[in-house]
């Protein structure tokens, strides 16, 4: 039993983590989808307290295929109701990290619901099916929640949070009763009724992680048109801003020169100014009084956590970081085929990501060196310079 119940959990959390690792930008917050987490386990019992005696009335077949799935998804998404009063999404895909945590925290409830009732083999069985396709379902069809709620453009409907929650509410229910109705009334058993399931719920999967996909992208083409205007960010920052999927590569410089940790320092305040811009243009959208009113401490906070970032950069360091990225187009799918150029073997060696950008620095000199060569050797001799005055002052 033990192997079911660690399936049922660590399966579902596994895509909770693929839903919070494709937002780079990282506007969401840790204790926030925890918090979300939990809530999701939470409505299992609320839902329970009203599904229950309607199932002593109208039979449990009738509730599971009209009104349970409109009462779970109601009280999975009450969490994201307040997550957006508190401003606490930025944009909709953090209702969509916030929604899939809620759903997931529902479905792993659920899932230990289930194996409490069953035995050790039935218990194996149940738990890797509701992993991959009932998990999957219900934090896909919460995220579609958070996202009507965070702002998904949808014209006029979305301007005042009950009514975007409404329509997030009628896509979420509309999907969860197509599939408890497919379960219920068609394919109860057998190889076929699993693989149409699971096909409901995957290519529900794939549309939400189509849609957030292009979330970013819209927000990346905000962001140019907003950096350095309002924000304090330089354009060197700017432009490292601009390809933030791929600092991991882009950053490089940096780790060989001053380590692992001043990487990760310089990439934080990056992520840092594209958060407060992102924010600012918030404030600029939202016309709600109660909701600028906390926008704006929240901006307050950031500005502070960007300078201290900064200042644990150091000068010298955010300048060189600065002066070295070039400008470059970014990809809808950077992201992911960055991740799976890291996971290939190739079968014959070929140039990296960081030496096709180098080959385009080098400069017009005679030697071709690099710009990173020019800027290093300099540094170099600045500080053999200062150590040669040291010894002569002694």
């Amino acid at each position: 039993m033990s192997y079911s119940i660690l399936v049922a959990s660590v399966i579902p959390l596994a895509f909770l983590f693929l839903i919070k690792w494709l937002n780079f930008f990282e506007t969401h917050r840790a204790r926030l989808v925890l918090l979300a987490l939990v809530w999701g386990a939470i409505s299992v019992e609320l839902s329970y307290q009203v599904s229950h005696p309607m199932r002593l009335v109208l039979g449990p077949v009738f509730v599971a295929t009209h009104t349970a799935p409109i009462v779970e998804e109601v009280f999975k998404s009450l969490v994201l109701l307040y997550l957006v009063r508190r401003a606490d999404t930025t944009f909709f895909v953090d209702g969509a990290v916030y929604g899939f945590a809620s759903g997931i925290g529902f479905a792993i409830a659920e899932n230990m619901l289930y194996l409490s009732r069953v035995d050790v083999d039935t218990g194996v069985v149940v738990s890797t099916i509701r992993a991959f396709i009932s998990s999957i379902g219900h934090g896909t069809c919460t995220a579609f929640v958070g996202m009507a709620l965070a702002g998904f453009p949808m014209g006029r409907l979305n301007r005042h949070p009950l009514v975007a929650w409404v329509v997030g509410l009628t896509v979420a229910s509309a999907l969860h009763l197509t599939y408890n109705n497919t379960a219920f009334h068609h394919f109860v058993f057998g190889q076929t009724g699993l693989l149409v399931l699971a096909a409901i719920n995957f290519s529900a999967f794939v549309i939400l992680c189509a849609a957030i996909l292009w979330g970013l992208r819209r927000e990346r083409r905000r962001l140019r048109r907003s950096l350095g205007m309002s924000a304090g960010v330089s354009s060197g920052e700017a432009v490292l801003v601009e390809r933030i999927d791929d600092l991991d590569e882009l950053l490089i410089p940096i780790e060989e020169r001053f380590g692992e940790i001043k990487r990760e320092q310089v990439a934080n305040a990056l992520r840092l100014g594209a958060q407060l811009t992102m924010k600012q243009n918030l404030l600029k959208r939202t016309r709600d009084p109660e909701l600028r009113a906390v926008i704006k401490p929240q901006i307050a906070e950031l500005k502070r956590e960007l300078k201290r970032a900064r200042h644990d950069v150091g000068m010298y360091v955010m300048s060189l970081a600065r002066s070295i990225m070039p400008k470059t187009t970014w990809s809808l799918w950077a992201r992911l085929g960055q991740t799976l150029a890291e996971l290939e073997t190739p079968a014959a060696p070929r140039a990296s990501l960081w030496e096709l950008l180098r080959s385009k620095l080098v400069g017009h000199n005679v030697a071709g060196e690099s710009i990173h060569f020019r800027i290093r050797t300099a540094l170099d001799l600045r500080e053999r310079a200062a150590e040669l005055t040291t010894e002569g002052d002694g």
